[in-house]
C-alpha cells in the first residue's frame, strides 16, 4: 500500500494522555473498541436521544453519535435547534465520553473531488446549524457505508476538517486501519447491531468480534420511532449499555472515542500549520522576517498588498516564497485589475502552481463567486467572522485564519495560543503581521520558535501551496475547470468593429473559394479533399455524409453573411440535396457511407451513424433556415434509420456488423443529431446529480475521460450550430484549459481537432486525454498499424488545426484564440484552395497544396456565427 500506511491491529497505546482515567488503566496489549450510534437525523427528538444515551454514558462507555447530514437533512437541522443544543451540551457535559460525527451515506462511492465537496458542504452546514443553536462543536469524524470489493482510499477529507473516517460494511468484518497520505485515519470494517437488539444479540456480536485480533467497531442504531415514550428510549439504551459493560468486563478490550483512536496508531499525528506572513509593503531586507524565514528554510506564503499587483504583473516580485495577493474592501473597485496579476503569484519552477487570494474584508465587501473562480485557495483573513472551510461551489479550497500574531511573542506563548485557541488536532492557519517584527531580534526569536515547532512531532509547517497539495486529492477535471475560468472570453456584441468585420468577411470568401471552384455542376456535391499536382487541381471525388453535412451548412453560412444571393443559395441547396444518395445494408435503406461527388463511381454502402448524425443536424438546420419547402422531411423519412437504433443506441456498420456508434466523445453530438428528428435515442452520458455548475462539470469530465480524448470537434460544432449542451460546453472548457496551459508552459500554440493529412493514413484525430493523475496529448487514426502509433509519427502530424482555430475564436474570443486565428491567416491560407487543414508544429508551415471540404466549411460556419451576432445557426433567420 504505497499511498497509505497500514496500522498494526495491536494498536500500541499510550501515545497521548486521555481524559478518561478508566481508559488509561488498560494495558497496551488490549484492543481499543468503539461504539457508534447511527440513525440520528436532524428530525430526531432531542429529549429521546438524551434518554437513549443516559444509561450508556452512565456506564462510563464512550460513544460516538453519528448524525446523518446529507443535503436533504440541512433544512431540518436549521429548524431543530433543540437537537443541536442537546448535541453541543452532550459534548460539554460528558468530556471524553461523547464524540459527534457526521454520517454521509454513499460518500465512499463518490468521485474523489466530489467526496471532498460533499464532506465540505455537510460539515459547514452542520456548523451553521450549531451556531444557530449557540454551539461551536465541529465534528472531525465522518461515517459512511463500505461498498463491496476493496475499500477506496478516502484521501482529501483533511481539507474539509475531517481527520478520521469509518467505512461500515453491511456484514461484520474485522476492521483494518489505514493512515492515508493526507494524514487522516481510515477505519474499514466493523459490526452492525440489529435494530433494538436484545442482550443476547449484543453478546453474540461481541463474541464474534472479539474472536479476532485488532480494534473493534460496533455500530448501533438510534430508534427511529419518535412515537415512543422517552422511557422506551431509555430502556433500549440501557440494554445496549448494560450488555456492553457485562461483555467488556470479561474481555481485555476497552472503549475509546474516534478522536482518540488516531493517537493509538504508533505513528505520531502531526497538525499542519500553514504559515502566512502579511508583508508590510516595504522592500524586503536581509533582517526582515521574510528573509530570516527563508534563510531558516521555513516555508511560508507571503501575503502581498493588492497595491503591488502591477509590479507582480511586470515580474517585479520576490522569489523563493509562495505568494498571494491580499484584497480588502477598498480594492474591490479595482478587482479586475487585481485578478489577473493574482494568478501570477505562484512559486516559479513548479509544474502545478497553486493560485491563492487572501480576502481581508468584513460584511459584504468580498467579490462575488464568479469573480473568485479559478483560484485553488481562498484565505479568509477576517479576525472576527469565521467563514467556511473546505471546497466551495467554484472549486476553491476555503481556509480561515486560526491565529493572528500582531505583536512579538515568546515561544511558550505561541505554543499556548496554538493549543488553547484552536480545537484539538485541527490544522492551523497562522497569519503573522510583518509590521510587528521590525526589530531583527524580534523576528529572529519568532523564526527560532517556528523552527522548533517544525522540528517537533506536533506540527508540520507548510505554505499555502504545500498545504493544498498535502490535504487534497488530485482531480484533473477540477484543475482544468479552474484553469479555464482564469481566462474568460472577451465580451462581444453585434456591433463589431468595421475592420474586424471586413477581415472576417475576407476570410469567409477565402474559405468559400473551395466550394466555389470545386462544386460538381451536375451533383452539387464537393470533393472531400483537393490538392495541387503538376500545376493543376486534383480531387478525391468522394464524400461522406459528414462532408455533405458540412457542405449544406457552408451554403447556409455563405448565404447568411451575403456571399451568396437568394437564387444561388436555392440552386446550390437543391442540387446538393438531390445529390444525397441511399445505400442498402441488410435490406435497410440508409445513407451511403461514401458517395461519388461526380456520380461516376459506386461509392460504398457501409452506413456510418456518426456521419449521418452530422447530416441530420445539417438537414434540420437547413429546414429551419430556408423559407421554402425543400422536401427534407421526405428525404429523412425515406431512410430506415429507426431500425438501426437498439435500446436507445444508434448502431453503425463496422466489419459488416452493426455495432454501437457510442465509441468516442462524438457520442453526445450523435445523440443530439438523431434526437433533432425524434428518433428514440438516449445519451450514453448520465445526467449529473444536483450541484453547482463546477461540481457537475467534474462529473461530466469524469465520464468524458472514459470515452476517450477530447477534440475541438464535435463540441464546438455543436456550440455554433445548436448552442452548446452542458456536456459540450464542459468538454470544450477542459480542452481550452489544457491548450492554454500547454502554451503558457512551452510557448507552443496548441489547437487540436480532427483533420486530413496529405500522407498515410490520411486522417488524424488529435485530442487531449484526461486521466486521474493528469492528462496527455493524443493522435489517433482509424488504421491501427504500429507505424501510426510511434512518437515520431505523432510528432510529424501534430498541427495547429485551422478550422479549430476559427471555432475557438468564435466560441471563446480572447487574446489566445486571436493568436490561433492569426497564425492560420498567416500560414494556412492558400492561393487556390481556401485554407489548408493546419500548421504543422515541427515545421511551422502548412501544406499549401492541400485542402479539404471540412476545413473550409467549418471555418465558414465559425465566421458566420460571429458575423451573425454570436448566436448559433439554429437561431438564424433567412
Amino acid at each position: 500500500m504505497d499511498r497509505r500506511t497500514f496500522l498494526s491491529r495491536t494498536m500500541a497505546g499510550g501515545a497521548v494522555a486521555f481524559t478518561s482515567s478508566w481508559q488509561m488503566a488498560h494495558a497496551a496489549a488490549t484492543h481499543p473498541s468503539l461504539l457508534i450510534v447511527r440513525n440520528v437525523t436532524p428530525r430526531s427528538s432531542a429529549s429521546a436521544l438524551v434518554s437513549f444515551l443516559d444509561p450508556i454514558t452512565s456506564q462510563n462507555l464512550p460513544v460516538c453519535i453519528a448524525v446523518k447530514f446529507g443535503p436533504e437533512d440541512w433544512e431540518n437541522a436549521d429548524q431543530n435547534a433543540s437537537l443541536m443544543e442537546a448535541l453541543q451540551r452532550l459534548t460539554i457535559d460528558y468530556p471524553g465520553l461523547v464524540d459527534l460525527a457526521i454520517e454521509l451515506p454513499g460518500l465512499a462511492s463518490e468521485l474523489p473531488y466530489l467526496r471532498m465537496r460533499s464532506a465540505s458542504e455537510a460539515r459547514n452546514r452542520f456548523q451553521h446549524a450549531m451556531v444557530k443553536a449557540n454551539g461551536t462543536y465541529a465534528p472531525q469524524t465522518v461515517i459512511t457505508d463500505m461498498q463491496d470489493g476493496e475499500p477506496p482510499t478516502l484521501e482529501g477529507l483533511r481539507s474539509t476538517g475531517f481527520l478520521t473516517s469509518f467505512l461500515i460494511p453491511e456484514s461484520g468484518r474485522a476492521p483494518t486501519v489505514w493512515r492515508n497520505a493526507d494524514g487522516t485515519q481510515q477505519v474499514n470494517g466493523g459490526w452492525r447491531l440489529p435494530p433494538s437488539p436484545t442482550s443476547d444479540q449484543i453478546a453474540n456480536t461481541f463474541a464474534q468480534a472479539t474472536s479476532q485480533d485488532g480494534p473493534l467497531v460496533f455500530v448501533a442504531s438510534f430508534p427511529d420511532d419518535n412515537t415512543q415514550e422517552e422511557d422506551a428510549f431509555f430502556d433500549q439504551g440501557a440494554i445496549l449499555g448494560d450488555a456492553f459493560r457485562r461483555n467488556l468486563t470479561s474481555s481485555r478490550n476497552y472503549f475509546i472515542l474516534p478522536s482518540e483512536l488516531r493517537f493509538r496508531s504508533g505513528t505520531a499525528f502531526a497538525r499542519n500549520m500553514v504559515l502566512c506572513v502579511e508583508a508590510d509593503g516595504s522592500d524586503k531586507t536581509s533582517d526582515s522576517l521574510r528573509s530570516q524565514l527563508a534563510a531558516a528554510n521555513v516555508p511560508f506564503t507571503a501575503l502581498l498588498p493588492a497595491a503591488r499587483a502591477e509590479s507582480i504583473a511586470n515580474g517585479l516580485t520576490e522569489t523563493g516564497a509562495h505568494q498571494c495577493l491580499m484584497v480588502s474592501n477598498s480594492d474591490m473597485d479595482d478587482w479586475q485589475d487585481i485578478r489577473n496579476p493574482a494568478f501570477e503569484t505562484s512559486t516559479t519552477g513548479t509544474d502545478e502552481p497553486v493560485h491563492c487570494i487572501a480576502l481581508d474584508r468584513a460584511g459584504d465587501g468580498a467579490p462575488d463567486a464568479p469573480a473568485l473562480a479559478g483560484f485553488e485557495v481562498i484565505l479568509d483573513t477576517a479576525e472576527t467572522e469565521k467563514g467556511d472551510i473546505g471546497f466551495d461551489a467554484q472549486g476553491a479550497l476555503r481556509l480561515r485564519t486560526s491565529v493572528v500574531i500582531d505583536t512579538p511573542v515568546s515561544a511558550q506563548k505561541l505554543l499556548e495560543d496554538l493549543l488553547q485557541t484552536i480545537p484539538s488536532s485541527e490544522d492551523v492557519t497562522l497569519r503573522i503581521k510583518e509590521s510587528a517584527f521590525t526589530q531583527p531580534e524580534d523576528a529572529h526569536a519568532l523564526v527560532n520558535s517556528l523552527v522548533e515547532l517544525a522540528q517537533s512531532d506536533q506540527f508540520r509547517v507548510l505554505d499555502l501551496q504545500q498545504f493544498f497539495k498535502a490535504v487534497t486529492t488530485k482531480s484533473e477535471p477540477a484543475r482544468l475547470l479552474r484553469s479555464a475560468s482564469r481566462w474568460p472570453a472577451r465580451i462581444t456584441n453585434a456591433d463589431m468593429e468595421p475592420n474586424e468585420r471586413a477581415r472576417l468577411f475576407e476570410d469567409a470568401k477565402m474559405a468559400w473559394s473551395y466550394f466555389d471552384g470545386l462544386t460538381d455542376p451536375d451533383t452539387g456535391l464537393v470533393p472531400a479533399t483537393a490538392w495541387v499536382e503538376d500545376n493543376q487541381i486534383e480531387t478525391y471525388r468522394f464524400s461522406t455524409m459528414w462532408d455533405t453535412g458540412t457542405l449544406l451548412l457552408a451554403i447556409v453560412s455563405a448565404h447568411s453573411i451575403g456571399i451568396l444571393d437568394d437564387d444561388a443559395f436555392e440552386l446550390r441547396l437543391k442540387k446538393a440535396l438531390d445529390g444525397l444518395s441511399t445505400g442498402t445494408f441488410n435490406g435497410l435503406r440508409l445513407p451511403k457511407g461514401l458517395t461519388s461527388t461526380d456520380g461516376k463511381a459506386k461509392g460504398d454502402d457501409d452506413y456510418n451513424a456518426s456521419d449521418t448524425a452530422r447530416l441530420l443536424t445539417s438537414l434540420h438546420l437547413v429546414q429551419s433556415y430556408a423559407k421554402q419547402d425543400l422536401g427534407i422531411g421526405d428525404i429523412v423519412r425515406g431512410w430506415d434509420l429507426e431500425k438501426t437504433i437498439q435500446d436507445g443506441t444508434p448502431m453503425t456498420v463496422r466489419g459488416s456488423k452493426l455495432v454501437s456508434a457510442y465509441q468516442s466523445n462524438y457520442a453526445g453530438y450523435i445523440a443530439r443529431g438523431f434526437g433533432l428528428w425524434g428518433y428514440p435515442v438516449t445519451s450514453p452520458y448520465t445526467d449529473p446529480r444536483p450541484g453547482s455548475r463546477f461540481d457537475q462539470g467534474v462529473q461530466i469530465l469524469h465520464e468524458v475521460a472514459q470515452f476517450g480524448p477530447i477534440g475541438t470537434e464535435p463540441h464546438l460544432l455543436e456550440a455554433v450550430e445548436l448552442g452548446a449542451s452542458p456536456l459540450a460546453h464542459t468538454a470544450a472548457e477542459a480542452l481550452f484549459a489544457a491548450q492554454i496551459d500547454e502554451y503558457r508552459a512551452t510557448g507552443k500554440l496548441v489547437c487540436v481537432s480532427e483533420g486530413p493529412v496529405n500522407r498515410e493514413p490520411w486522417f488524424v484525430y488529435q485530442g487531449y486525454q484526461i486521466a486521474d493523475d493528469g492528462g496527455k496529448w493524443t493522435a489517433e487514426t482509424l488504421d491501427p498499424s504500429p507505424r501510426f502509433q510511434t512518437k515520431g509519427f505523432v510528432r510529424a502530424v501534430d498541427m495547429l488545426n485551422s478550422k479549430g482555430a476559427f471555432l475557438w475564436n468564435a466560441h471563446r474570443p480572447n487574446d489566445y484564440t486571436d493568436r490561433l486565428v492569426n497564425q492560420v491567416r498567416e500560414k494556412a491560407a492558400t492561393s487556390e484552395l481556401g485554407f489548408s487543414p493546419g500548421v504543422f508544429s515541427v515545421t511551422g508551415k502548412s501544406d499549401q497544396a492541400y485542402s479539404d471540404v471540412n476545413t473550409n466549411g467549418v471555418i465558414l460556419q465559425a465566421i458566420a456565427f460571429r458575423l451573425n451576432g454570436g448566436i448559433p445557426c439554429s437561431e438564424w433567420a433567412q
